[in-house]
């Protein structure tokens, strides 16, 4: 193990994507986490970062946070293995202007953040607008709020007025609620500035027959969030029916023909 890895934050982040993992809300390549680091993290991490990075060209908007650092997961990484493979599916990158540097981590700068580090950067400047002290951009696929998501209505109103109404604790976790988003494909394109939209006064969104999004200032705040959460949407699903609505076909071919992927539908 690498001595950085021993370090507080990356032991809490190693633990917290291992715990996402072994709750069911991180199969196969799901669940990507991005960290902003603050100056302290960065003077304590420095001693570990490249002297010749890996400078990465990207086309995406890097929002405004040229110079900043994040501590993010890897594309195509696992939370099941990453206590094992953390200098494979961890790293740390520094954004600037139409590109990034990768300081520390992706096998030495030959693998690359998660894909969805565009939809993340949006939303950590949503978030930060709304509260300077938020840090951390999660994304996990909890399997009863997917699972809710095919029985509620898609209404980030009467979806949270459910949550809330099977839970005391719902209300008082997440007072200012949770945003619903119509089913949109994943990865890039429009669904990352839809997220960071409802992220401007939302610390969770909701992306349906998907995952969830979640923001805040530190693990516990964001790990309390979706545990709350799940907790109300399985109580939901327990006392309700069959499925009311689900990807449908046409949906399913958008999903096939973005990815290129062959099949029968």
């Amino acid at each position: 193990m690498d001595e950085i890895e021993q370090s507080p934050l990356f032991e809490e982040a190693i633990t917290s994507c291992h715990y996402f993992w072994q709750a069911g809300w991180g199969e196969f390549h799901a669940g990507n986490l991005t960290y902003l680091l603050d100056d302290d993290e960065v003077a304590e991490l420095s001693k570990y970062f490249s002297h010749n990075p890996v400078k990465v060209p990207v086309e995406f908007d890097t929002c405004g946070l040229e110079g900043r650092y994040f501590l993010a997961t890897r594309t195509g990484g696992s939370f099941r293995t990453l206590p094992q493979r953390v200098a494979r599916d961890m790293g740390i990158i520094r954004l600037g202007a139409g590109y990034y540097e990768i300081l520390w981590g992706y096998d030495n700068g030959e693998g690359r953040p998660t894909s969805e580090l565009p939809s993340h950067l949006l939303c950590h400047v949503a978030r930060l607008a709304s509260n300077p002290e938020n840090r951390i951009v999660m994304h996990v696929h909890p399997t009863y709020i997917n699972a809710m998501t095919t029985l509620a209505p898609l209404d980030s109103h009467e979806f949270t007025r459910a949550l809330w109404s099977l839970n005391s604790e719902g209300i008082v976790v997440f007072p200012e609620g949770v945003a619903v988003l119509p089913w949109m494909v994943c990865g890039d394109g429009p669904i990352g500035p839809a997220t960071a939209e409802k992220m401007s006064d939302k610390r969770v969104v909701i992306w349906p027959y998907h995952g969830i999004f979640a923001a805040g200032k530190g693990f516990d705040e964001v790990i309390g969030l979706i545990e709350t959460i799940e907790k109300c949407a399985q109580v939901y699903v327990s006392v309700n029916g069959a499925p009311k609505h689900c990807i449908t076909n046409e949906e399913l071919r958008s999903l096939a023909d973005h990815f290129g992927l062959v099949a029968d539908i």
